[in-house]
């Protein structure tokens, strides 16, 4: 029974499968990359840089190919051709090996080698090593081998070359197959090896590491040789029979190395080199991408890697085909081909062998195993038939190698046979030359029986249960082994035998005599291949699975497990089969031996089409489409890959050519090509438990079913996992699988828990589960007495409301239950539930389908058609071609999987489907589960989308029944069957614990989804400040049912949610419109305001036609209503509402828009709102103060008011449409006085100046009133004034920037809005009111007239300025100066006088009647005048100036004095406006002309002079402007303070001008004004002299200055500035003490010469200068002397710059030059007789010391007859004796009294001021000098005589003395 419980199975790890990318250069198989392919071929017209490539890959495909047809043909000098005939089929292109420890599984493919992971039960890859070039022509011929720590792979391809690679997948090193040659670098040979040809190999037959010496050595860490540790051995044998052996470290072991203590004898340089290099090795074998190459002979790398040892077979085998190690034993097993002349049957290392006869005799017995075995199960060899196998012992030292003998003795060997490489020389080097060839054809012609049919191929050894060997043949044997003996045979069978173990099931009861018959029988067909079960082909590998069990495979690619001694397959009764069973592993270690990995491979031809130098394998798909290849077409396809190898020599000439037809047919052909599928699996064995629930999973249910049969397992849990993987449900497999299912829970937890998807199957299901409850219900119902008449009460109690009756009741609260009861009543509950759903799916799958397909149908009658052609210029066009429509695959429907519809909340469920828009399916579950839905019908209607139409789910909407005025119940409420026992409330309550269990549970959901938002949004801390969001998340996710029936108000304000919602969402007013009319159908209250506020939404957005006016308005219309919400809307007051219903409105449509929205609104909406006593409309609500809150139109008038200012157009459309003569209800405003109260607000309120026809056709339309009463003019005055008060904004003189920004002027600003009741309170009667229309009436007028001139302005100002007499004026005055355009355009507006009259007329007109009256009437007739002429005037109308001045026959309209200044005032302003002084052109032109208007006066006259004076300046001289070159200008000569300091400097800047004296004082007179005054006359006279002396002085003409300074002195004489004596001299003065003597006209420290001047600017002699000598009062006693000297001062000082007379002579005095001393003393004399009184002693002492000059100076020689006469006569005449003016010249009329000779002379006068001669001898600034007193002329005259006389005796002496 043990051997019976180990049951087996098969697991798949890994599939491959490989893509040869030599075969294929291109990976992909699409039509499109054929086409690609093909284009780019036709294109190529050259060979290409890619063509060598190419080539390549052809060449190794040919190979490839080639090596594919000619297999298992090759060049070798190793392997028999018999050999490598019969082992090529037998060995796997792929091999396996599992690691010593199990942790790792290698793989090595044709290209790479990966390992995988126990882990991971080896399904992930842990490490690839892909890093080989190598191109492995056959793959069948490698090797692998793990090393005994389970940390290296040695991996042999078929040229004998070996790599060493780690489990990182790291390369450690690889081994080349041949000897070092001289002077050759392994990397060289490396590059050699490869370049060899690839037909030639010289594959390993064992490759294996060796741990057996290893563990012999006295510290077991590994192999010491030549002073080096190595912990790898290597061992390597080739078909020809030489084993080589190689010892390696790795880079971790290096480190290891390193450490252990070596020999004092090893060899000290070769250790620190491998120290050096140990570094290097391991970057370039591990880190970098250099690999470590070693030849297979040589010390290649002492310490890393060297050759051990090497040993020859040769003289045992013809050819060793493989071999086995022992470690426990250390024997090496050989198998393969044995000499037959030195090895005969049972003497060649083996015991003689079991001898049994081949027929069917006797049984043999085993006593040790009690079993007795029949004779023909079992195989004798014959005594000379070669057994294929020796045994050789292994040793550390030399010999290393020592066969076991015959007789089991170790046989000794000779150096000869056995040594080391060290010591063969050239013993292992390859022949050449005629040797080589000859051993490759003798090898080639090796195939005789014993190569072919005894040599063994396959020997496996394990450490427990021996050995294994199996020859060509088939025939297996069975060995173990001793140290002392070698291998002895236990057991063999013949391939027959294997055969007969691996048969089918149902040849399981034949013998085996029976058995060979029918495969004899079977092989007489002439049938050769294989039959699985019958001919299974030999036994081709195998491994040991336990010690009593041996796992086989065989050709066909069956496997068993053979169980020894009962030769039976405990696999089961039939073999596993496999496409191929080559290769297959294990560890051979007994804790995992009980699994085995198997390689599996499946090689199809399949087609391919040749593409230039490529082929494209096609796909499955493709390939199964054609069908299967007939002979034919195989033949065919054949002969094109021949063709293709041919083709290979023209590969130049194919890729130069053009011919796109040859191309076609080459593309055409087709070939086989073979693609393979490599499957890796795992057999495990496993308990019988397991094994059934694999057997489950992989769906073998006979299996399965047998398994829990034969072990009594449960069969249950075959059925119940049968039932789980059905798809489908009905009447067979019920019977077939839940029939036999003892567990019926279990059955009715599956039927209400559906395994399939089919409705009828489900609806099948639940119906057998509800049968199978009927039974239990009935049972249930008999016991407790529940008959028909207790259900028909409770029906009627549930559909009236009344209770039920007390005998029904009692029996409802009577029923008991047991646990069993009411488990199976709640799924009686669940199965009706489904029930009833499944009804309900299968009516919304319905609906849902015909749904999606009318939106399909609509959609495609939407879609636009595309175009059927195709582009010209685009060739590809034709294969991506999409001119039919593309369907999108299908959505899932809404409703979903029955399984998951039939627990879904349904109201979840139905909000789903108002999300979706699917109303159908809402109307449906209300209709079939309302008792589910209902309580949450608002919340369901919440989720339809905004965007949905009203009419699409008006039937869902609440409705209000009118009678009870209580919400409707849904009226379709149809449920799909009456109430079961079970779901009336009662049962439901034993049964669940609650009435409604359902609720339950969805509230306490809901309760804890709070809670959870709670916790979201911080605890209770945060939440109670934000409680209101909490909720509303919660009722996001977890709405709450509403009772039914819900209130009033919940209802309606549902709506006005909904419609708001609309609103916010998508704005469609239509549809609010259409929820709140439904609504209202429906009977709902509170609804009258929402309707009303979207009726006129409705209008603004959809009838107010922004697409027909202005741009303006269509920018406004988008900017407010388009963004304007139904909630804002809601919340605005009637003002608000009338200002956005007009805001797009103008003059061309404001009448429409009022009569379409405004009206309705206020004459309806506001009396019902007002009437429903709504609090969010009271009245007066918005409107401005002043205004009637109980006049609903007050709002419009309002609006009207606020638009008059700028907008005075609408509102006159307004007043037109509100006309006396239309009918009253056409008439927009309808009482007339209200209509006139609002046009002369909007009228006096509007500030334009632009719409007077607006105003003149409101005026139109007002209404006439009868005058009933007259009206006091001084009574309306003091209620204008009112008005005028109450209209008008007090500034306070101040007015704010944002009320005078259109008219910054009027210090007041207006308010329409202030100005309606002011009006209302001015005109409250008719009489009143007409009286007011006619002064709009004639402010019009004349507001019409000013703006006829230019001069617009508004109404309000003729209210404004109707008592102010100054602004009338102003206006006058500006109507006169700017009607004609003004004096800038000199009146060019007025082409002709008459337009000058009319404006006169105007004006005139304005004022009104004698009496006033007019707009102007507070302005006088002479002030009208005067500004008119004014206006004349300055615009150069002169003689119409003239005409108005002096009309004929009339009294002029002014008087002359203010026509005077008219004239002057005019002649100024363009003076100073004038930019030339030119007098006859432009401004200054008009400005001399405008004088000549009036006859001329004074003030006239000096205007005309000084416009002569400035055209004399700037034309004659042209006379700058200081500091620049600018010509003066008018109007800075008029600003000129002192006006002489322009003749000033004129005569100073202008060269001679002083020469032109004349005209020089002819200009002072006339700049200065003075006019014909003398004394003025004389003044400037002196001023403009003294300016000719200077500018004399300037230039330096001394004779024009003394001549000029006479004529100074003659003038102060006349002037009376000077005292003169009675004979014309001056007045002697007294000399007084000087401060400075020396200082000439310079500033003393008192002041008085220095003291300043102030600048007057006239010649007025009413002042005094402060500090001078005529700092006086000049009074009526004021002498002439002191008014003269005061007025030439003041003059002086007019001029800053002028000089006194007195410094003039000083100057001249001092400044001229030659021999005119006498000239010059009387000038200074003149300086003496004006100067100051402290100035005299300095002045005095420049006349000495010209004295003294003259009298030193040389004298022109006289006549000395002349004597003393003469000289006295040339004295006389060099002091001169006349003023120097030249004959004839008397300045002013002057009379020179006492002029005679020898009294009147500048000498005779310096004389008579002398003292006393010793007075001037002492020295000028003497304080004794003589005081002279004042007497008569008398004594004057004595005293100048006798001065004289004593004079010429002092010159007389002076004479005689010289």
């Amino acid at each position: 029974m043990e051997k019976q419980q180990q049951l087996y199975d098969v697991d798949t790890i890994a599939v491959w499968t490989p893509n040869d990318h030599l075969d294929a250069a291109l990976s992909s198989t699409s039509t499109t990359n054929l086409y690609r392919a093909t284009q780019l071929q036709q294109q190529l017209a050259v060979l290409d840089q890619d063509t060598k490539r190419r080539l390549a890959h052809l060449k190794l495909w040919f190979l490839k190919r080639v090596a594919a047809n000619i297999s298992p043909l090759f060049l070798t000098t190793t392997v028999p051709s018999g050999i490598a005939s019969t082992l090529t089929p037998l060995k796997s292109s792929w091999q396996i090996s599992l690691s010593p420890n199990s942790q790792f599984l290698a793989v090595n493919h044709e290209d790479k080698i990966e390992f995988r992971t126990l882990n991971s039960s080896y399904q992930i890859v842990h490490a690839v090593w892909s890093a080989s070039k190598k191109q492995e022509l056959y793959p069948k011929w490698r090797k692998i081998a793990w090393s005994h720590d389970s940390r290296l792979v040695a991996r042999s391809f078929s040229d004998g070359t070996v790599e060493i690679i780690d489990v990182k997948g790291r390369l450690i090193g690889s081994i080349l197959p041949k000897e070092q040659q001289g002077g050759t670098s392994a990397a060289e040979e490396s590059q050699s090896n490869s370049a060899t040809s690839q037909l030639y190999v010289e594959p390993l037959s064992f490759l294996a590491f060796v741990n057996s010496r290893r563990s012999e050595t006295n510290d077991g860490s590994g192999i010491k040789f030549d002073g080096h540790l190595y912990a790898y051995e290597l061992v390597t044998i080739t078909y020809d029979g030489v084993l080589r052996s190689y010892l390696l470290n790795t880079p971790e072991t290096l480190d290891q190395a390193e450490s252990c203590p070596t020999s004092p004898l090893d060899d000290l340089p070769k250790r620190k080199s491998l120290q050096n290099r140990r570094s290097l090795l391991t970057t370039q074998s591990l880190l970098s991408s250099r690999q470590s190459v070693w030849f297979r002979e040589g010390f290649s790398d002492p310490g890393f890697f060297c050759f051990y040892h090497k040993c020859n077979f040769r003289p045992w085998f013809r050819t060793v085909a493989c071999a086995s190690i022992d470690e426990a034993t250390s024997i090496l097993c050989i198998g393969g081909a044995l000499h037959q002349s030195k090895e005969q049957t049972g003497k060649i290392g083996c015991s003689p062998l079991l001898k049994v006869l081949l027929y069917d005799q006797h049984d043999l017995a085993f006593p040790q195993k009690n079993l007795y075995l029949p004779r023909s199960l079992f195989t004798i060899v014959k005594d000379d038939t070669p057994s294929g196998v020796q045994f050789w012992a292994m040793d550390n030292h030399a010999p290393y190698y020592k066969r076991f003998g015959a007789d089991g003795q170790l046989e000794a060997s000779t150096d000869n046979d056995l040594a080391r490489a060290a010591q063969q020389g050239e013993v292992g080097k390859y022949s050449s030359g005629f040797t080589a060839i000859g051993q490759t054809l003798q090898k080639l012609l090796e195939r005789d029986a014993s190569l072919t049919h005894y040599s063994v191929h396959t020997i496996i050894t394990h450490e427990k249960y021996g050995v294994l060997s199996l020859d060509c043949s088939g025939s297996l044997t069975s060995w173990t082994l001793s140290k002392e003996k070698g291998g002895t045979a236990k057991m063999t069978w013949g391939g027959e035998h294997l055969n007969y173990y691996a048969r089918s099931k149902e040849h399981r009861a034949l013998s085996f005599q029976e058995f060979q018959k029918l495969v004899k029988e079977y092989h007489s067909n002439g049938t050769s291949s294989h039959l699985i079960g019958v001919a299974n082909g030999r036994c081709v590998s195998m491994r040991y699975w336990a010690k009593d069990a041996i796992l086989l495979g065989y050709e066909s690619g069956a496997m068993i497990v053979l169980q020894i001694p009962e030769l039976i397959n405990i696999l089961g009764q039939e073999p596993k089969v496999f496409a191929s069973c080559l290769e297959f592993t294990n560890t051979g270690f007994s804790s995992h031996d009980e699994q085995v990995f198997v390689i599996e491979e499946i090689t199809r031809m399949i087609r391919a089409r040749v593409v230039g130098d490529r082929w494209i394998m096609m796909t499955d798909h493709e390939d199964k489409a054609l069908g299967e290849p007939t002979e034919q077409e195989i033949a065919q396809m054949m002969g094109n890959e021949r063709l293709l190898f041919k083709g290979i020599a023209q590969l130049s000439k194919y890729f130069e050519s053009r011919d796109a037809g040859g191309h076609q047919a080459k593309r055409q052909k087709l070939i086989l090509v073979p693609k393979r599928t490599l499957s890796l699996h795992r057999i495990l064995r496993v308990p019988p438990e397991e094994l059934l629930y694999r057997k489950l999973e992989a769906r073998d249910y006979s299996s399965a079913l047998a398994i829990a049969t034969t072990y009594e397992l449960n069969t249950d849990t075959v059925y119940q996992h049968q039932w789980r993987q059905l798809s489908q449900v009905n009447t067979e497999t019920v019977s077939a699988l839940l029939d036999k299912i003892t567990d019926k829970q279990w059955v009715l937890a599956n039927c209400i828990d559906s395994v399939t998807d089919d409705q009828e199957g489900i609806r099948f299901l639940l119906e057998y589960g509800l049968r199978l409850t009927e039974s239990v219900m009935e049972d249930i119902v008999s016991r407790c007495e529940l008959g028909t008449e207790v259900k028909l009460d409770w029906i009627r109690a549930a559909a009236s409301g009344e209770p039920m009756g007390s005998k029904a009741k009692g029996a409802l609260l009577a029923v008991q239950l047991t646990e069993r009861e009411i488990l199976w009543c709640k799924y009686r509950w669940y199965i009706l539930k489904y029930l009833n759903r499944l009804s309900t799916f299968a009516e919304l799958i319905t609906a849902e389908k015909e749904s999606r397909v009318r939106e399909e149908a609509k959609a495609s009658r939407l879609k636009p058609r595309k175009p059927t052609t195709h582009d010209p210029l685009d060739p590809l066009s034709a294969l991506y071609d999409d001119s039919e429509d593309y369907k999108a695959p299908p959505l899932p429907l809404l409703t979903g999987s029955f399984n998951v519809f039939k627990d879904m909340d349904l109201s979840g469920q139905a909000r789903i489907y108002a999300e979706a828009e699917f109303i159908e399916g809402i109307r449906i579950l209300f209709t079939r589960h309302n008792r589910e839905t209902w309580p949450w019908r608002l919340a369901i209607l919440d989720r339809i989308p905004e965007t949905c139409p009203t009419d699409l789910y008006k039937e869902l909407l609440p409705k209000i029944d009118p009678k009870t005025m209580s919400e409707k119940s849904w009226v379709l409420d149809r449920p799909w069957r009456d109430q079961d026992w079970v779901e009336i409330p009662e049962f439901r309550k034993l049964i669940f614990g609650s009435e409604d269990h359902e609720m339950d549970a969805y509230l306490e959901q809901q309760a804890l989804t709070l809670e959870e938002r709670r916790a979201a949004h911080g605890g209770d801390e945060a939440a109670s400040l934000d409680m209101i969001t909490i909720k509303r998340e919660a009722e996001d996710l977890l709405p709450s049912p509403h009772p039914f029936p819900a209130p009033n108000a919940v209802i309606s304000h549902w709506y006005i949610d909904r419609a708001l919602a609309i609103d916010r969402n998508t704005g469609q007013i239509i549809e609010e419109r259409r929820l709140i009319r439904c609504g209202t159908r429906n009977h709902i209250p509170y609804l009258e305001t929402i309707s009303e506020d979207l009726e006129i939404l409705y209008k603004l957005i959809y009838e107010i036609k922004p697409q027909s006016r202005n741009p303006e308005a269509r920018a406004k219309w988008a900017d407010t209503v388009l963004d304007l919400s139904l909630e804002q809307f809601s919340l605005m007051n009637p003002m608000e509402v009338v200002q956005i219903c007009l805001g797009m409105s103008d003059e061309f449509t404001i009448v429409q828009d009022i009569r379409r929205l405004v009206i309705p609104y206020l004459t309806v909406v506001i009396p019902r709102r007002w009437q429903r006593n709504d609090p969010m409309h009271v009245p007066g609500q918005g409107l401005p103060e002043g205004q009637d809150p109980k006049n609903p139109m007050s709002y419009l008038y309002a609006y009207l008011l606020s638009q008059s200012p700028n907008h005075l157009s609408w509102v006159g459309a307004v007043i037109q449409a509100s006309k006396p003569v239309y009918e009253l209800e056409e008439r927009i405003i309808r009482d007339d006085m209200e209509l006139s109260w609002l046009t002369m607000s909007c009228m006096y309120g509007c500030r334009t100046v632009k719409d007077w026809n607006v105003m003149s056709d409101m005026i139109v339309s007002l209404p006439v009133f009868e005058q009933t009463e007259e009206v006091d003019e001084a009574v309306d005055k003091i209620r204008r004034a009112e008005l005028r008060k109450d209209i008008f904004i007090s500034t306070n003189g101040h007015v704010p920037p944002a009320l005078t920004q259109d008219r910054p002027r009027i210090p007041q600003q207006l308010d329409p809005l202030n100005m309606y009741p002011a009006f209302v309170k001015y005109a409250p009667t008719q009489g009143l009111m007409q009286h007011a229309l006619d002064t709009l009436e004639k402010h019009l007028t004349s507001a019409e007239t000013l703006a006829r001139y230019d001069l617009p302005v508004q109404l309000s100002w003729f209210l404004e300025n109707s008592d102010s007499e100054a602004n009338q004026l102003q206006m006058v005055t500006k109507m006169a100066r700017l009607a004609s355009g003004g004096p800038e355009k000199m009146g060019e507006r007025f082409d002709s006088d008459d337009e000058w009259m009319l404006l006169l007329e105007d004006l005139i007109r304005l004022r009104g009647s004698e009496r006033g009256g007019g707009v102007f009437g507070l302005v006088s007739e002479q002030d009208i005048y005067r500004e008119y002429l004014a206006g004349v005037l300055s615009c150069g109308k002169f003689e119409l100036a003239k005409a108005t001045l002096f009309p004929p026959g009339l009294l002029p309209p002014v008087r002359l004095a203010t026509a005077e200044k008219l004239v002057i005032d005019c002649s100024n302003e363009m003076y100073n406006n004038a930019t030339s002084g030119n007098r006859h052109q432009g401004l200054m032109k008009m400005a001399y002309d405008c004088l000549k208007v009036l006859p001329e006066t004074t003030n006239i006259r000096r205007e005309m002079d000084l416009i002569e004076a400035t055209n004399f300046m700037t034309s004659t001289y042209n006379l700058t402007t200081p500091g620049t070159n600018t010509i003066i200008l008018p109007f800075q000569i008029r600003s000129t303070e002192n006006r002489l300091s322009l003749v000033r400097r004129l005569i100073m800047t202008q060269d001679h001008a002083y020469h032109d004296h004349a005209a020089m004082l002819e200009l002072a007179f006339k700049i200065t004004g003075i006019g014909q005054k003398k004394l003025l006359r004389q003044q400037v006279e002196v001023q403009v002299v003294g300016m000719l002396i200077e500018a004399a002085l300037k230039e330096k003409n001394y004779i024009f200055a003394l001549q000029q300074s006479e004529r100074l002195m003659e003038l102060l004489k006349i002037s009376g500035a000077v005292d003169m004596n009675q004979d014309g001299s001056p007045k002697m003065r007294r000399v007084t003490k000087s401060s400075s003597l020396n200082s000439f006209g310079n500033q003393g420290d008192d002041g008085s010469a220095s003291s300043s001047r102030p600048n007057s600017p006239s010649l007025s002699t009413s002042t005094s200068r402060p500090g001078s000598r005529a700092g006086v009062s000049l009074g009526t006693s004021a002498t002439p002397h002191l008014v003269a000297l005061t007025s030439l001062l003041q003059l002086k000082d007019s001029d800053p710059d002028a000089k006194d007379p007195w410094e003039i002579f000083v100057q001249v005095g001092s400044e001229s030059a030659g021999r005119e001393y006498s000239k010059r003393m009387a000038v200074v004399g003149y300086a003496l007789a004006c100067c100051p009184p402290d100035k005299i002693e300095s002045v005095l002492e420049l006349w000495r010391l010209l004295e003294m000059e003259s009298v030193h100076a040389p004298v022109a020689e006289v006549d000395p007859r002349r004597g003393v006469v003469g000289f006295m006569s040339t004295m006389i005449d060099r002091s001169g004796s006349g003023l120097g003016y030249g004959s004839g010249y008397n300045p002013s009329n002057a009379t020179v009294s006492g002029a005679g000779a020898g009294g009147g002379g500048p000498l005779a006068e310096i004389i008579g001021r002398v003292g006393t001669p010793n007075s001037m001898m002492s020295g000028m600034g003497s304080q004794d000098s003589v005081r002279r007193e004042q007497g008569s002329n008398s004594h004057h005259e004595q005293e100048g005589g006798r001065k004289r006389d004593k004079l010429k005796s002092l010159v007389s002496s002076i004479w005689a003395q010289s």
